[in-house]
């Protein structure tokens, strides 16, 4: 049985450093399990060879926002960003099949002594009873999640009181913050910051710095 659990932040597309930080990590595959916080997508230069990886490896993945748009903007024939219009072209003509697997992700997964999730939690609910756009976009709350990127208001993870530790990403601004029930990991990887990963249960932090200096 897997012991140990190494969950890693928002790649976005950056796997040069994906690989790297599951080397440094120590991470094997046979050993260990891997969950990836979503947001594989978008931004960074190998949005394709991330899927496909993971894909092939069947390692653990929560949905992101980002993979969210690019499924709702292809069902709804939108308009897609030139990172997204060539991540659909990478596809070729099985793109239908790639969204059928992609929106089979969970929106977070529980287990009996973490959660991992893309965003975080609506605060005083457990995430089976909210709504997968907050889930997926939440950073501040303000009590109806009309504007969950307002400073102004509390972090949702101030809120949360639950002993259950919560793991998250989505907030590169925020960058990596521990606290006793809840872990950010997302540190901005393509923005040129850094990938981060967590092991659990020993909440032993990993980085390895962006490739992308530009």
């Amino acid at each position: 049985m897997v012991s140990q659990t190494f969950i890693v932040g928002d790649v976005h597309g950056c796997f040069d450093e994906l690989m790297l930080l599951l080397k440094k990590s120590g991470y094997k595959s046979h050993d260990h399990r891997l969950i990836l916080l979503g947001d594989l997508i978008n931004k960074g230069p190998d949005s394709f060879k991330v899927l496909s990886w993971v894909r092939e490896q069947q390692v653990d993945v929560v949905v992101g926002n980002h993979e969210l748009k690019f499924i709702k903007a292809i069902e709804n024939r939108l308009p897609l960003p030139a990172a997204l219009e060539e991540l659909k072209k990478s596809m070729n003509g099985e793109w239908k099949d790639w969204l059928a697997w992609m929106k089979g992700w969970p929106v977070y997964i529980e287990e009996e002594d973490f959660l991992v999730v893309h965003g975080g939690l609506v605060p005083g609910e457990h995430p089976s009873q909210s709504e997968t756009e907050y889930l997926v976009n939440i950073r501040y709350w303000g009590g109806e999640g009309k504007d969950m990127k307002n400073p102004s208001y509390p972090a949702w993870h101030d809120l949360y009181t639950g002993s259950k530790l919560v793991v998250y990403a989505h907030w590169a601004q925020q960058g990596l913050r521990i606290k006793e029930n809840s872990i950010g990991l997302d540190t901005g990887c393509v923005y040129g910051r850094h990938l981060t990963g967590l092991w659990l249960p020993e909440r032993k932090v990993v980085q390895v710095s962006s490739l992308n200096q530009g």
